[in-house]
């Protein structure tokens, strides 16, 4: 007899609905904000349950490493519960490293050299672009003796003469 809530359909029982997201959410604010006192109490409570920080000031460190702790005592914090929670952290550090795998850097092997098909290949690219700078210096050259470089004010004789022929309308002899 379970049948699926459809997103706006009617209600079944009028007297029966369930009471939207937003609106609870509104009604929860307001009791926060009437009652200021519960939320001091919440965030002191989250501070005390927290262990210690970790030092972000340092440069990452690599992925199996064991943060290093930094301690700063808290508000309403005694000194005995600072030294113990100091103590219970340092305790679990330790605990730590003296379970952590052994590492090496030493004895990490370098990077592997490029293969030889590889050192080829780049070796045939830079060939083909060194080539294709050269064909195209060339053709700039070419380019350039073609061109007439004209000074200024200097007079000209007779118009160009006009080598190709116009697409349209048919050329005149003279």
């Amino acid at each position: 007899s379970q049948e699926k809530k459809k997103t706006n359909s009617k209600p079944k029982h009028l007297h029966e609905q369930e009471i939207p997201y937003r609106l609870r959410e509104l009604m929860k604010s307001r009791e926060e904000m009437k009652n200021p006192k519960s939320r001091k109490r919440r965030k002191a409570d989250s501070q005390l349950s927290g262990t210690a920080t970790i030092g972000s000031k340092e440069k990452p460190a690599a992925p199996g490493d064991i943060p290093v702790p930094t301690f700063k005592r808290r508000k309403r914090e005694g000194e005995q519960a600072y030294i113990r929670r100091m103590e219970q952290e340092t305790q679990r550090v330790l605990f730590l490293t003296q379970n952590q795998l052994q590492r090496e850097p030493e004895k990490e092997e370098p990077e592997p050299e490029k293969s030889q098909k590889k050192k080829e290949f780049q070796n045939k690219r830079l060939a083909k672009m060194r080539r294709k700078k050269e064909e195209k210096k060339v053709a700039m050259l070419e380019k350039a003796l073609f061109q007439d470089p004209v000074q200024f004010g200097e007079v000209a004789m007779q118009p160009p003469a006009l080598t190709v022929k116009p697409r349209k309308g048919v050329a005149k002899e003279k």
